[in-house]
């Protein structure tokens, strides 16, 4: 068995490989093109396993290794520093340092989300950021507005809505703002068409994920947010407890215990696009849910609005943990309705 260890760059990769024995058989750098990779590879003559920390990019390189029968584990990066630190740090060492703590096997490991989950993060993250310029676009047209001193949110309550198109296209703020006012109006169309765009093709993806679908049963969750949780989340058997998927959300207090004094303080980092998600569905989901309702009013008169939205979002992600695992929706006794919790 050969243990690899690779410190992936955005142009090259850092590889060394050590024998059963711990030895080293070969340390080089190597451009990151699937030639030269695959050129190197082939110098592997006896089953072997590689080691990637989970970086942004890590996904093509992953898969490659895999395709030529190739054993990948990923390294959770911030677990693989609080275990392996140095005060001279170089590629080398890097590689060097997941190599033997793969042969040891001391790898922290990361979720290795395979690549059709990928993609479809990847169109629920371009959705995203499309929605994410267009506010920009409307941002800007807003600031033109205010500089002219020109309000229409008397006569209508959406500036971007029909009525307000209107009002818009028949401003005068002189030829120069007219014309950049011309200019965020159209490509304010382009995002709205390619959102538009980008909304179909996911719809189509919901058709097919049944786990968004059971999901979107739910109150306060829709095609889109059901889907990014489904991806997000992934196959629900990685998480052994409710409180192991808390944690991956980064819904759970940081703690800080000394002695017998022990305090918690703010959320942890985690997934943020699961945490978004839930927090906003709250507002929705505490209208249709009584035992919800009542469990985020009483936070919110004791610590304030954003803490009872967080917890509420905990509450309510513990529920969707033990409805995935039992394949079980909850619903209201009186209505019917799906709930988060049903007063049994």
């Amino acid at each position: 068995m050969q243990y690899i260890g690779i410190d992936l760059h955005k142009k090259f990769s850092q590889f060394t490989i050590l024998g059963e024995q711990g030895e080293v058989r070969d340390r080089r750098k190597v451009d990151n093109n699937r030639e030269a990779i695959l050129s190197h590879l082939n110098n592997f003559g006896e089953p072997s396993r590689a080691v990637i920390e989970a970086t942004f990019s890590w996904g093509w390189l992953a898969d490659l290794l895999k395709s030529n029968n190739i054993e990948v584990m990923l390294a959770h990066p911030q677990k693989v520093k609080a275990i392996a630190t140095a005060r001279i740090k170089t590629d080398r060492i890097d590689a060097d340092t997941l190599a033997h703590l793969l042969r040891a096997d001391l790898i922290p490991q990361a979720y290795y989300c395979p690549k059709e989950l990928r993609d479809t993060k990847e169109m629920l993250r371009c959705r995203a950021s499309i929605v994410g310029l267009r506010t920009q676009v409307k941002n800007k047209i807003h600031s033109l507005l205010h500089k002219a001193n020109v309000r229409g949110d008397e006569d209508f309550t959406d500036l971007f809505g029909k009525q307000g198109r209107i009002f818009l296209n028949g401003l005068d703020l002189g030829e120069k703002c007219n014309f950049v006012l011309k200019q965020y109006l159209s490509l304010l169309d382009s995002l709205t068409d390619k959102t538009e765009e980008t909304s179909i093709e996911l719809k189509e993806l919901f058709e097919k994920d049944g786990t968004a679908q059971f999901l979107s049963k739910l109150p306060g969750f829709g095609y889109y947010t059901s889907l990014i949780l489904s991806s997000e989340i992934g196959k629900i058997e990685r998480f052994k407890t409710a409180k192991q998927l808390c944690g991956y959300a980064g819904l759970v207090p940081s703690t800080y215990q000394s002695g017998e004094k022990t305090r918690h303080g703010r959320i942890i980092q985690g997934n943020k696009y699961i945490r978004w998600v839930l927090i906003e569905a709250v507002p929705k989901a505490i209208k249709k849910d009584k035992i919800l309702c009542s469990f985020y009013e009483r936070i919110l008169k004791k610590k304030g609005h954003n803490k009872a939205k967080v917890a509420a979002g905990r509450k309510m992600l513990s529920q969707i943990w033990y409805m995935l695992t039992y394949k079980k929706i909850l619903t209201d006794p009186g209505t019917g309705s799906p709930v988060f919790f049903s007063g049994r």
